[in-house]
């Protein structure tokens, strides 16, 4: 049914759609990253709430990698999604490899159709799985498999991941989206009601969530080339792309001299 789902033609296509959310990642990576950027949209109202809106539509929306970030002008943010980029790999084969003899209803859950990303897009698989878990934890939804739900979390704090490493990861999700630090912005707990990770465009519900994001992602970008003006920083919100250099053609070889009798 994935492919089958009728987009109307009010709206964006179904290609626009599906190419939002590695767009949005790229526009919110580099403002979270780039003071100078984030300052220019702030003269035209890009509060920290429009920021971290950004954020939750993109996690609700999609789990799309995109490649390494670019270069990092905030140290802290960078920090944070370097630490959870390298984190997220080894870590989620510890996690699933525990959860998949001892509690593979959990497992099931847990890693529906979610893998580790690269660079910037660690954000959105971590932020994931720790929704997932914090839904093992207290979900209303799952109140029928509460007990079940504990003992897999119990196991994985064998393991190293008490409720102390998810507070401490879920903080640097929060530093790497722009947010600031839990203690911050909230407690940082979730409902652990969030989408799963997909590559397309496969429910209702997700053509809803990806319209949401095209639209905040439009607002914004086009906000942004209207008030920054420096090529370099339209290149790191994907607005723009670099400039390459014509390769310069050959020249003609000279003709051979003529023969001298």
């Amino acid at each position: 049914m994935s492919s089958e789902i009728e987009i109307d033609g009010e709206g964006p296509s179904r290609q626009v759609l599906a190419e939002t959310p590695a767009r949005a990642l790229k526009f919110l990576s580099a403002a979270g990253k780039n003071k100078q950027i984030r300052a220019l949209l702030r003269e035209r109202g890009y509060t920290d709430e429009d920021h971290k809106e950004g954020w939750d539509l993109l996690h609700r929306a999609s789990g799309f990698g995109i490649g390494e970030p670019d270069e990092v002008e905030d140290a802290e943010v960078g920090a944070a999604i370097a630490e959870l980029d390298a984190w997220d790999e080894p870590h989620f084969r510890i996690i699933r490899a525990a959860l998949e003899r001892r509690h593979p209803v959990q497992e099931k859950f847990v890693f529906d159709n979610l893998t580790p990303q690269v660079g910037a897009g660690a954000v959105v698989s971590v932020k994931t799985l720790l929704d997932r878990l914090d839904a093992l934890e207290k979900s209303a939804k799952r109140k029928a498999t509460r007990k079940d739900d504990h003992a897999a979390l119990e196991t994985l704090a064998k393991r190293g991941y008490p409720k102390e490493e998810r507070s401490r990861l879920r903080q640097l999700v929060d530093i790497a989206s722009g947010e600031g630090t839990a203690s911050e912005e909230g407690d940082g707990e979730a409902t652990g009601d969030a989408e799963p990770v997909r590559a397309v465009v496969d429910s209702r519900e997700h053509v809803d969530a990806l319209r949401a994001l095209y639209a905040w992602h439009r607002e914004w970008s086009e906000t942004a080339r209207a008030v920054i003006k420096r090529r370099d920083f339209l290149v790191r919100l994907g607005l723009a792309h670099r400039k390459t250099k014509a390769k310069s053609k050959p020249s003609p070889a000279a003709p051979p001299a003529p023969d001298v009798l």
